[in-house]
This record gives C-alpha cells, sequence and structure tokens, in this order.
C-alpha cells in the first residue's frame, strides 16, 4: 500500500509541472456582467495554470503551493462595459480567475484545444454569481425510526465552470461527488445540512426512507443565507 502511495504521488507531481510552450503567446478576450446583466467593471481577471489536476474520490487535489502563488499566465482590468482582453502565455489548459471577494468563487476551467491555431479565445458574454450558504434541516416530527438517504443537485462552489464548444457547464464529474447520497435520521440531530451554492440558482433535494418512499423539494435560492426545515 505504501509504494502505491508513493507512486501515486510521484505521478502527481510530474502532473503538476508547468507545460509552458517556448515563445507562444495567445489572446483572451471577454465581457464580464453579473446575472442581471449589467457590466461588472474594474474587476481583476487573470489566468493562471491549472490549480486542479483531478477529483479523487471526490476530495479535488490541487498543487502543492498555495492559490495565490499559481503562475500567473496573463491578466487584465474590465473597463467600465465589463470588457476585458490580455495576452497570456501558453501552459496547456489553463483557469481563469475573476478576483473580487463577491465573486472569487467564480472559476473557468479551460483547456489548450479552445485556443485553437490563432491562439485566441473570445468568450463572449461570462456571467457571474455571488456566493451563498443555504442550511437545510430535517426534523423528525413523526417519531419514525427509519433511516433516510437525501442527495442535492445544485450548483455547487466546489464544481469548477468548464468552458468548450461555446459553452460553460460546471464540472461533471465533481457534481457527481456533490451529489452522492448522505444518511441521516441514524442519531439525534444528524438532519443538519449546509450547502455552500452560487445564487439566484435552485436545489433540488431527493430523499427517500428505508420503505423506498421518495420525496423530492426544491428551493429557489436568492439571498447569500437562507435556511430551510424539511419535516418528516
Amino acid at each position: 500500500m505504501k509504494k502505491l502511495l508513493f507512486l501515486i504521488l510521484a505521478c502527481l507531481l510530474i502532473s503538476c509541472e508547468a507545460r509552458l510552450e517556448d515563445d507562444v503567446r495567445a489572446l483572451f478576450k471577454t465581457r464580464v456582467v453579473d446575472v442581471a446583466g449589467n457590466p461588472i467593471s474594474n474587476l481583476e481577471v487573470n489566468a493562471t495554470t491549472y490549480r486542479t489536476f483531478d477529483f479523487i474520490l471526490g476530495q479535488e487535489l490541487t498543487k502543492f503551493q498555495p492559490a495565490e502563488e499559481d503562475f500567473i499566465l496573463g491578466k487584465g482590468v474590465t473597463d467600465a462595459n465589463g470588457d476585458v482582453e490580455f495576452t497570456m502565455l501558453v501552459d496547456g489548459g489553463f483557469f481563469i480567475n475573476f478576483n473580487s471577494q463577491n465573486y472569487f468563487s467564480n472559476k473557468v476551467s479551460i483547456s489548450r484545444e479552445e485556443l485553437g491555431d490563432e491562439l485566441f479565445l473570445n468568450i463572449p458574454e461570462t456571467i457571474l454569481k455571488e456566493a451563498a450558504v443555504v442550511e437545510i434541516d430535517f426534523i423528525n416530527t413523526s417519531g419514525t425510526a427509519d433511516v433516510y438517504e437525501v442527495s442535492f443537485n445544485y450548483e455547487s462552489l466546489n464544481c469548477d465552470f468548464i468552458y468548450s464548444n461555446n459553452t460553460l457547464t460546471q464540472d461533471e464529474e465533481c457534481d457527481f461527488f456533490e451529489r452522492l447520497p448522505r444518511e441521516f435520521n441514524q442519531n439525534i440531530g444528524d438532519g443538519s445540512f449546509e450547502l455552500d451554492v452560487f445564487y439566484p440558482s435552485t436545489i433540488d433535494v431527493e430523499y427517500v426512507d428505508s420503505s423506498g418512499n421518495e420525496s423530492t423539494i426544491t428551493f429557489t435560492i436568492n439571498s447569500p443565507q437562507e435556511r430551510y426545515e424539511i419535516n418528516f
């Protein structure tokens, strides 16, 4: 087992090495807006080397330096119209980061292929959402001793957005682990869950008891702090 762990560690170290292409530069452009379509001005946007190389058993594994020490490939600041463009070094895949307290959770993962032969990528519009903390508490009002399973389908802050073929979606592998069922009603008070989500968004709560009875509730998230109770 120890030999296997050391082998995995060696592979991870190799996979984290920078892959800068000699004398190669690319141009990146986008327009940054909020969910209402208003331009976000004076926002620093930068491109960095990949922090995340994979999800293993649901854990986001990163490089061994802090995020603020990531190698910056290029950066710019949005103008009054939310537009930003900058020349960047080419390092294979890269992240686009938005350096603002309100929008720092928005991370866009982009593969090298998206730059194409022209070494140019223009994302016409990037819509940034803010972060919310949502508490969902299951309250045992029936006195049942049944153990329940619950899964949450939501836009998690833990999952990067992936830009591919002119489409922005959340990382499906990360989403899979975020949606894995969790159990509650095994012990008193184990039905409380806290989710870090983007808003505005929705959360689909699907839960099933030991007899196989299923229930689904959808919550709409419109503020940075929300709490819901579900009686069972």
